[in-house]
């Protein structure tokens, strides 16, 4: 495993055996399911038929899979409504899967990156901590 996934599923699920630093959900059960190639280079056909897997198999051999993070995200200018990723996540949110995607990382300026802007998925971005309340101040500049 490499790459922004495999970060974020450390953030995740991180656990450094004590020394304060843990992640939202220690002890987690990850089903990795990497579609890139090394370079993070991935058709959304390979994606779109990964969010099938998980959804055919979430319950396959006790997995019960209740989380879909996707730290991935593509340019598409077309409607949520008419994008084949978002029906795929779409359909892993009806199968009663939890989906979280990047937001993306184009800057500030950008709308949030396929399929992140689908009103059933949770959209998760960068932000700067502040020195004073409230902690978050801002979106990070090259956050969507």
């Amino acid at each position: 495993m490499n790459g922004h996934g495999t970060h974020t599923m450390g953030t995740m699920v991180g656990d450094d055996g004590g020394a304060n630093r843990i992640g939202m959900a220690p002890g987690a059960r990850i089903v990795n399911i990497k579609v890139a190639d090394a370079r993070g280079s991935v058709d959304v056909s390979q994606v779109i038929a990964a969010i099938d897997w998980v959804v055919q198999h979430r319950k396959d051999n006790g997995l019960n899979i209740r989380v879909l993070n996707l730290s991935f995200g593509t340019d598409s200018t077309q409607s949520y409504v008419l994008d084949p990723l978002a029906y795929a996540v779409e359909q892993a949110w009806k199968a009663g899967i939890v989906v979280v995607v990047s937001a993306g990382n184009d800057g500030n300026q950008h709308a949030l990156r396929n399929p992140a802007m689908d009103p059933f998925v949770i959209a998760v971005g960068a932000s700067e901590k502040g020195n004073t309340r409230p902690k978050i101040t801002s979106v990070m500049d090259f956050s969507n």
